[in-house]
């Protein structure tokens, strides 16, 4: 049963809401249709806090669920920054060839007033490493979870798709990043307004996909403890009117890396990680080089936990964590 969570208030308000799992929205003409291979407008992705591509089609529901007044957590958006309807927690995409299902803790309206347009939640496939900033070509190949318009302050808790068609037939064979995006439904078009990257990439064979085990190592993404942990990082830069970027990354030793934005000499802020520990855990070091607001995401390929440290605009002191990650 999915929740729906007042954010600032505890009073109690009644609605009716929507939620239809594995119902795919009407073809578009921008956007993959099933086993059309045919791929989005390359505008899709770029970085447009609540706006975004413009397609054809409405989701559709028919199941209801009461709002509840329990108070939601605080902003923890998982891709974007500068969302204000946001994904956030912890998101999931399972594969089981053509078919699978996907998740998402939360999608909260930040908004300060009014009620969001009608939302769906897929899942895409990319070729090329989604980053901050740059337009992004995708392939759509999940069936979506339709969401009735969310009132400003409140979210959709414990969103599952349940068994849904993936149609990984559809796409070419090889290896695929996998996201999670979010849109909205305002004005006659559909808009996106935040998206997460998973952790692991997929691979499609012509007649399914699966996800691919353990770290790849790219521009953006780090592998430590002999690959066991994946590592990105962006960052909003409050003095470049905040500008957000993914930072490029270097792998100092197995257990040390660095991150950099314009100078792949001179680094912002460093991740360390020790495992020779004596409470179970991996302890993690952030020293940072900058007072530039960052963010920097940490998956554990093995274990399955992941968490995303967040260092302040201004702050200029270590990030510690010896608790969080089990380790071995």
């Amino acid at each position: 049963m999915k929740q729906f969570e007042s954010v600032f208030t505890r009073g109690l308000v009644v609605a009716a809401l929507c939620l239809t799992a594995g119902i795919a929205e009407p073809g578009r003409a921008q956007e993959t249709a099933h086993g059309t291979g045919k791929v989005a407008d390359t505008s899709a992705f770029r970085v447009a806090p609540d706006a975004g591509l413009a397609v054809t089609g409405a989701p559709s529901g028919e199941s209801s669920d009461a709002l509840s007044p329990e108070p939601a957590t605080g902003r923890a958006a998982l891709a974007q920054p500068g969302c204000m309807i946001c994904l956030g927690g912890t998101g999931s995409i399972q594969w089981n060839g053509a078919s699978g299902s996907f998740h998402v803790d939360t999608i909260t309206n930040y908004r300060s007033s009014g009620t969001s347009g009608s939302l769906d939640l897929r899942v895409a496939l990319s070729s090329s490493a989604p980053v901050y900033g740059p337009p992004l070509g995708y392939f759509s190949f999940s069936d979506a979870i339709s969401l009735n318009p969310l009132p400003a302050g409140y979210q959709y808790s414990n969103v599952n798709s349940g068994p849904v068609g993936m149609y990984g037939s559809s796409i070419p064979v090889g290896q695929y990043w996998q996201l999670l995006y979010l849109r909205e439904y305002s004005g006659g078009t559909w808009g996106y307004v935040d998206w997460i990257v998973m952790p692991n990439k997929v691979l499609c064979n012509g007649s399914g996909c699966s996800v691919i085990p353990g770290c790849t190592p790219d521009t953006y993404t780090m592998c430590l403890v002999n690959g066991r942990y994946q590592v990105t990082s962006h960052w909003k830069n409050q003095y470049a009117g905040g500008a957000m970027a993914t930072l490029s990354t270097a792998k100092l030793t197995d257990t040390t890396g660095a991150f950099w934005i314009a100078d792949a000499n001179t680094y912002e802020y460093l991740i360390r990680f020790n495992t020779a520990t004596n409470n179970g855990r991996a302890w993690i070091s952030i020293p940072t080089f900058t007072d530039v607001e960052f963010w920097i995401d940490v998956t554990d390929t093995v274990g399955g936990q992941s968490k995303e440290y967040h260092s302040l605009p201004g702050n200029q002191t270590l990030i510690y964590d010896p608790y969080f990650f089990i380790y071995p």
